[in-house]
């Protein structure tokens, strides 16, 4: 069994506690470079402290990595689903070898934890719950951002004091542990290739400070490199493992999706395409993000979002295709009250209901529309 994760909850790593190991170059004035471990390279010498942040956290509200529940509650506060990400600029204080690192200007806005685990026998607002606790049985840890490899040593602990379990099977947490897997082994063999180049590229920029770029222009050289982003082969291999892990999932599970997703400006905007499964059968589709607006489309429904860029609350639309079809607009705000949702739904008759959803719900009111 394990613990439902809410809004509040705290997400941390877990080793040495909050440390992350992460690729190192100094910014001057500059200290010595201790030498790589034995067989590992030099980002394993050089670690930050990754700060805790809850589930709801504003910037990954805002740019669209949540993954919450919209009308199921626990303890007043929305609930974890499958694929939930707490999302980027989680603040990152570098320690070793010494707290003046160049790339922590990096970390911070590309940063990420998120859930590997979920439940999909209990669906909730039609998606698998997520499962986010390392330390239970079995283990569902999450993955923090990490150098040379995500790492999936990141809990959720304070979901301990909820009351609300959730059973996974033995397939759901074959899934999950075969994505975390698959995930490492990549990372690592693409790691060693680059080693040697990340190296060069850290003398470069050594010796370039010290002809007497500023350290600004430095910074903006490699912001502006990471924006621009390619199709390397370390994405294809990235997408090669989210269509093995999709796979997995679908066949042990009988639920899940794989797509393909180009990423522009340093995944702050992505264009896509899947196909999923779940049990209505199979569902192709496409989506696209730029910043705090989303979109899709699929053989069952379109939609589309617009987030408050503090991370306070969103919009979206959505139709369902067929002449039964309905379109859906709902808004959600006060997340430090567990958000409250206001859906308006019309029919193909004209007919609106309109219901709000939070921690107090209110009745469906239902307006008929109007007739001459």
């Amino acid at each position: 069994m394990s613990k439902v994760t809410i809004q509040r909850d705290i997400c941390l790593p877990l080793i040495v506690p909050l440390t992350a190991t992460h690729d190192y170059i100094p910014l001057p004035p500059f200290p010595p470079v201790p030498p790589p471990l034995p067989g590992m390279p030099l980002s394993l010498a050089a670690c930050a402290i990754e700060a805790p942040v809850n589930a709801w956290w504003p910037p990954g509200a805002a740019l669209g990595s949540h993954k919450f529940t919209s009308t199921v509650f626990h303890n007043g506060m929305q609930i974890c689903l499958d694929g939930h990400d707490c999302g980027k600029f989680i603040p990152h204080l570098q320690i070793m070898p010494a707290p003046n690192n160049m790339l922590t200007f990096i970390h911070i806005p590309f940063s990420s934890r998120k859930a590997n685990f979920s439940s999909s026998t209990v669906l909730m607002n039609g998606k698998p719950t997520a499962c986010m606790t390392m330390i239970a049985w079995p283990p569902t840890p999450m993955t923090y951002c990490a150098n040379p490899m995500g790492m999936p040593l990141a809990d959720a602990p304070t979901s301990h004091f909820n009351t609300v379990e959730v059973r996974m099977t033995l397939a759901d947490w074959l899934a999950g542990a075969f994505a975390i897997a698959l995930s490492m082994i990549i990372d690592r063999l693409m790691s060693k290739g680059s080693t040697r180049s990340f190296g060069q590229a850290a003398g470069k920029d050594i010796a370039k400070s010290r002809a007497g770029q500023s350290t600004a222009s430095l910074i903006r050289d490699r912001i502006v490199s990471q924006l621009k982003g390619k199709f390397s082969a370390s994405w294809a291999a990235k997408q090669g493992v989210g269509i093995a892990t999709g796979l997995v999932r679908i066949g042990l599970t009988g639920q899940g999706s794989v797509g393909v997703t180009a990423p522009f400006g340093g995944g702050f905007a992505s264009l896509g395409g899947s196909l999923g499964k779940d049990d209505k059968g199979w569902n192709p589709g496409a989506a696209g993000s730029a910043g705090i607006v989303s979109g899709s489309i699929d053989t069952r429904s379109t939609s589309g979002t617009a987030r408050d860029p503090l991370g306070r609350g969103q919009t979206s639309s959505a139709h369902t295709w067929g002449k039964d079809g309905n379109t859906t607009t709902t808004s959600s705000t006060d997340p430090f009250h567990g958000f409250h949702n206001e859906t308006t739904t019309t029919g193909p008759d004209g007919t609106t209901v309109t219901r709000s959803d939070g921690p107090t719900t209110t009745l469906p009111k239902t307006t008929l529309p109007n007739k001459l």
